[in-house]
């Protein structure tokens, strides 16, 4: 038996996930963490979705569309 069970990713919807994106945007003074440009773009999944990745303050951050694209190259 695993002594650790894995948890379950959190997945918000609505307005509980712009709440969120808004919070990572104020929290970084609406700059991309990167290359310091201005941005209100989606915040960025440190550890995508797709892997496991939660909803929550500790895995977004703010990226410009630039910076954005070439972390998903």
């Amino acid at each position: 038996m695993n002594p650790c069970p894995k948890q379950k990713p959190i997945r918000l919807k609505g307005k509980a996930y712009k709440d969120l994106q808004i919070a990572v945007l104020k929290r970084d003074n609406f700059a991309c963490i990167s290359c310091g440009r201005h941005t209100e773009a989606p915040p960025h999944h440190v550890i995508f979705r797709s892997q496991g990745g939660s909803d929550t303050i500790d895995n977004l951050i703010t990226l410009c569309r630039g910076c954005h694209e070439k972390e998903h190259r």
